[in-house]
């Protein structure tokens, strides 16, 4: 994905100060952009612990996992 030129937050900034958006609406965006900031923190937690568990080597012994298969 394509990083943008401004983050949301300065674009949200820019919106505020130019007075387009109302109370409400400052107020509603705000909170998107918070649960965003969740969501990829949750999203890159979630992929690191991914990576981590396909990592594992198999936990059987070298022995154990010859005997089955062959």
């Amino acid at each position: 994905m394509n990083e943008p030129t401004v983050s949301d937050a300065e674009h949200f900034q820019r919106l505020q100060q130019s007075g387009v958006l109302n109370a409400e609406d400052s107020k509603w965006i705000e909170e998107l952009l918070h649960r965003l900031k969740e969501t990829e923190a949750q999203n890159k937690r979630l992929r690191e612990a991914l990576l981590k568990a396909n990592g594992r080597k198999p936990n059987k012994s070298t022995k154990l996992r010859d005997a089955l298969y062959e």
